[in-house]
């Protein structure tokens, strides 16, 4: 390896190091900002959760008009469908979603969750 392998290579690390911290610094000051949870059927706003706010966990269910069901868990930045009496439970499966523009979809029910809050990337992550 000659000198000027190395000095390049030590350049090149200097570099990455700067931009990780960089990166990371960033993604810390974005964690701070709020995430509202928009719970939608048929597409009407049921219920808003602001989920930076939640200091205990709590479940609630929402009934439609038939009598079927979703039951939703929330705690501090996460929210989720514990249970619904849907067919193939996808919305169950789908698991806690706290970023900025995570969405769970139950479609049998015409249920929507999603967040809603500044995110990382260009794409609008606003309500539908």
């Amino acid at each position: 390896m000659k000198k000027g392998d190395k000095i390049v290579g030590i350049v090149l690390l200097f570099i990455v190091v700067i931009a990780v911290g960089v990166v990371s610094i960033y993604k810390t000051s974005i964690k701070g900002s709020e995430n509202i949870a928009v719970i939608k059927r048929e597409g009407k706003v049921i219920k808003t959760i602001d989920l930076s706010k939640i200091v205990k966990p709590e479940d609630f269910t929402f009934k439609t008009s038939n009598g079927h069901f979703n039951t939703i868990s929330v705690k501090h930045n996460s929210i989720s469908i514990k249970d619904a009496d849907c067919p193939h439970k996808e919305c169950v499966k789908s698991g806690w979603i706290s970023k900025p523009g995570e969405m769970i979809v139950c479609l049998p029910f015409k249920l929507i969750i999603n967040i809603n809050g500044q995110s990382n990337n260009s794409i609008d992550a606003g309500t539908f």
